[in-house]
């Protein structure tokens, strides 16, 4: 007689079995065996692979439910995965499937309870996490288990899961789905742990939030937790915050769970023991040891043992690249980001655009100092990589103290010189070496510079025409130069350094001139009594000024009938003058207006409708000329009274240079810009090449590779170009994937922002969640289908669970009156960049529907703006 051996499907039981991929197991249950291999205290469980579920999605993509979902669109996608689920409800365990849950469980004891929860391939990833979008199910016993990972099952087709995976470009039509059978721990305290400070991004803390019982209603948001701040480095424990801890949830001995609101001794005490505490934190650092990067962990203690329950990686946190990076426990760099508060980039340049402006660097160091700038990033004032510019603040501090540092960063972002000034400096100064001093090299330019600037002030009608002759020849030298053949890599060094003389021995010094004389008039002006106010009117719609006079060209460009003739040579004109410059025109890989005259196109398209109004762009403009010229006069005449003639004739000399020259302080940039776009051409002619000889793929792809890259490439014809490419724009990639990025770091990690304002009127505090500032209109919700939420709004809601995932999509902040840091709701806010503040009481009844709020995250503040 002959038994038939059911067949069985593969199992990854924990500990002790064998190491699957991710894409058999998922981000959660690889993470679970590798901790369980390393030694971990991960409760055993097992994971039922991808390919447990392959007869489920197999026999549902048989369904018109199938064919429906996969060619719903957005307005149709959440009836078409409810009818999905709908099908799916109603599937039974195969003879396989039965047979393997079966033989998994035998080493389990029969009274076990478990934890069965999702694992899918795409979730707990470095770039998306799908927190909460996936479904848990607590306190399941053995009979229960089929239903249980029938349920989990379910959840890869929720909507909630589908609207995630649109949002961050993957396949919604493609499920995938593992699920963890894990061993339940019935835990007295229970929460979660970051191995860094999600709200200041401190590489050297860690921050936990944990409540009594189990941790569902700390991921959850269901109850304000206890928070618990920990120097990892030092083993001291920094902070400790405790929550209202309003309700809990606990395991019940038979299956199943409970839930009890907290007593008044429950809400008033710390859950952990500083013991408690250090046993995690340890325990926590270990984890992020053996990941190699920041996690995000949800714990448990039973009986005082601790157990880890779940570990992913960090997606919402600043990466610091290893040049600027310190160990932990090493001297730390303070670094503030010159692409944010200078120009405004939010986004890393190209690897071209970088190696552009380390050139810039380069060659200024050279002709200005006579040195090289772009040293060891530990030892230099300026680093260029990775598409940002960085100032090394730590060595400013060496060189000139703390209070001037301060003072200097006040001109470039107020935010951080407030920053700065509250921090303690001696953990960040460096020791000067002395050769950031100007050396004679600079002083012998001064010469020069200084006939320049007596120029200026004598005859600036004068030094503007011979300035304006002399761009006329630059634009057309830079042309000519970039028509010669040479190497594109000696074209670059050229034109940099013709730059770089013409603007230090033109331009700079007349704008330098008119800054004097900016500061003698206001010297005169406020000894004759004028007001701050009256003073900056003198700085309105000054002339000469490149920026103001591109936009009023594009102006008049609108009013004119785009068929006649003269359009069309305004058009050319246009081109002519600004056709180089466009949105992030510092990147040389950015598109300029003459490669994509649609952008112009548009813009012009925008200002038609202004034609007749009062507040068009030149009627503004003019208006402000006119109270311009108003203040002068009305400042002539006070000092003229109080002050006398002599005086009056020195400020009305002083006002001369000033508005001629004063608008000049565009005119770098724009010259800077006008090269840059020239050298693009080249360099696309090289892609061109490039392309042909099959050494890329594309013309464009040229930007994601270095001067240096070309220069090699043309001596060795086996260089890998695409492996290059690839390398280049790595760490780039990581920082463009961040929502902000910081304008004050220092080199742990951590974000320097000055101390919030005190609350003031119209003003309501809460705890900061998740950093950035966003105006919008509220829109209160007590459940996520009360009614819809339009793009822009403001939601306020008591807590948010993951069925409210996919409101975060149109969301522009986030307001809840209960839950920590660590929430689901925290977590979605930080990973779509979404302002968040939580602590708010009575939030859904304080805010109504409709009124306009300016949201701070980063301080935690919401300002009323109109009710």
């Amino acid at each position: 007689m002959v038994i038939d051996m059911v067949k069985t499907l593969p199992v990854f039981r924990f500990p002790g079995g064998s190491t699957p991929t991710l894409a058999e197991v998922g981000g959660k249950g690889l993470s679970l065996i590798k901790g369980s291999e390393a030694g971990l205290p991960v409760p055993p469980g097992f994971v039922l692979p991808v390919v447990f579920f392959k007869p489920w999605l197999e026999q549902l993509k048989l369904t018109p439910q199938w064919q429906t979902f996969t060619t719903a669109g957005a307005e149709q996608m959440q009836p078409a995965c409810n009818a999905l689920k709908q099908v799916s409800a109603v599937f039974r365990f195969t003879v396989e499937q039965q047979e393997t849950i079966s033989q998994a469980l035998q080493s389990f004891d029969e009274k076990a309870l478990f934890a069965v929860r999702s694992s899918s391939p795409e979730e707990d990833l470095e770039g998306a996490s799908f927190a909460g979008g996936y479904e848990t199910i607590l306190g399941v016993n053995k009979s229960g288990i089929e239903a249980a990972v029938l349920k989990a099952f379910i959840s890869c087709l929720d909507f909630r899961v589908a609207a995630y995976k649109r949002e961050h470009g993957f396949d919604a039509s493609s499920p995938k789905i593992a699920v963890v059978v894990q061993n339940q721990i019935a835990s007295d305290v229970a929460g979660v742990g970051f191995s860094i400070n999600p709200l200041t991004n401190n590489f050297d803390e860690e921050v936990f939030n944990a409540n009594f019982g189990l941790g569902e209603t700390v991921v959850g948001g269901l109850a304000t937790p206890d928070t618990i701040r920990v120097n990892k480095i030092s083993r001291t424990i920094v902070e400790k915050t405790v929550g209202g801890k309003e309700t809990s949830i606990w395991l019940e001995p038979n299956g199943g769970t409970s839930e009890k609101a907290a007593s008044a001794e429950e809400r008033d005490k710390l859950c952990l023991n500083d013991e408690q505490i250090l046993v995690m934190a340890d325990q926590i650092a270990a984890v992020e040891k053996l990941y190699g990067k920041p996690m995000d962990t949800e714990w448990a203690f039973a009986d005082n043992q601790f157990y880890l329950l779940q570990a992913r990686p960090i997606t919402a946190f600043v990466p610091v690249s290893p040049t600027l990076a310190t160990a932990a426990g090493e001297k730390k760099f303070l670094y503030i980001d010159v692409t944010i508060v200078v120009q405004g980039l939010y986004k890393p340049i190209s690897a071209m655009g970088t190696s552009v402006l380390r050139l810039l660097v380069k060659t200024a160091g050279s002709q200005l100092f006579g040195l090289n700038l772009l040293g060891d990033p530990h030892k230099s004032v300026v680093i260029a990589e990775n598409g940002r510019l960085y100032l090394n603040v730590s060595h400013l501090l060496g060189m000139f103290g703390h209070e001037k540092v301060s003072k200097m960063l006040a001109n470039m972002d107020p935010n951080s010189s407030r920053a700065l000034a509250e921090t303690d400096a001696s953990q960040y100064t460096a020791p000067h070496e002395g050769h950031l001093h100007p050396p004679l090299q600079l002083l012998a330019q001064l010469p020069e510079i200084a006939l320049h600037l007596v120029e200026a002030r004598l005859l600036p009608e004068h030094a503007h025409k011979n300035a304006q002759k002399e761009i006329a020849r630059y634009r057309s030298e830079v042309r000519e130069m970039a028509g010669d053949p040479m190497p594109v890599w000696e074209l670059a060094d050229q034109l940099i350094s013709k730059i770089f003389k013409f603007i230090r021995h033109t331009t700079i010094p007349l704008f330098v001139g008119s800054r004097l004389a900016l500061e003698h008039m206001k010297g005169i002006a406020i000894a004759g009594g004028a007001s701050e106010e009256l003073l900056g009117r003198l700085e309105r719609a000054l002339p000469n000024n490149v920026t103001t006079e591109m936009g009023l060209a594009l102006y008049h460009l609108a009013m004119l009938e785009p068929e006649g003739s003269t359009f069309k040579e305004e058009w050319q004109r246009f081109i002519d003058l600004y056709g180089h410059r466009g949105p992030i025109e510092l990147d040389i890989a950015s598109p300029r207006y003459r490669d994509q005259p649609q952008m112009l196109i548009d813009q012009i398209a925008s200002l038609r409708p202004t034609a007749q109004s009062e507040d068009n762009p030149q009627a503004r403009f003019d208006k402000a000329q006119v109270e311009r010229h108003e203040a002068y006069e009305t400042i002539c005449e006070a000092v003229q009274k109080k002050e006398g003639w002599l005086q009056l004739k020195r400020f009305q000399s002083l006002y001369k240079v000033y508005e001629t020259l004063g608008g000049y302080r565009e005119l770098h940039k724009y010259l800077l810009i006008f090269a840059i776009d020239q050298l693009r051409a080249r360099l696309i002619m090289e892609g061109d090449k490039l392309v042909s000889q099959g050494r890329i793929d594309k013309t464009t792809d040229i930007f994601n590779l270095t001067l240096d890259d070309l220069k090699k490439a043309s001596v060795d014809d086996k260089l890998d170009l695409r492996s290059l490419a690839s390398t280049n724009t790595a760490f780039a990639a990581k920082l463009g994937a961040v929502p902000t990025l910081p304008s004050l770091f220092d080199s742990r990690g951590c974000i320097l922002r000055p101390t919030p304002p005190a609350p003031r009127e119209g003003e309501v505090v809460g705890t900061a969640i998740s950093p950035g500032v966003v105006r919008g209109r509220i829109k209160v919700l007590h459940s996520p289908d009360e009614k819809p939420l339009l793009r822009g709004e403001i939601l306020v809601a008591r807590a948010t669970d993951p069925g409210w995932t996919p409101l975060f999509v149109n969301a522009a902040a986030v307001i809840l009156e209960i839950g920590g840091m660590l929430q689901h709701g925290a977590l979605v806010a930080r990973e779509y960049g979404l302002p968040c503040v939580s602590g708010v009481s009575n939030a859904t009844t304080l805010f109504q529907d409709g009124t306009l709020v300016e949201v701070d995250g980063s301080v935690g503040i919401i300002r009323i703006l109109e009710s």
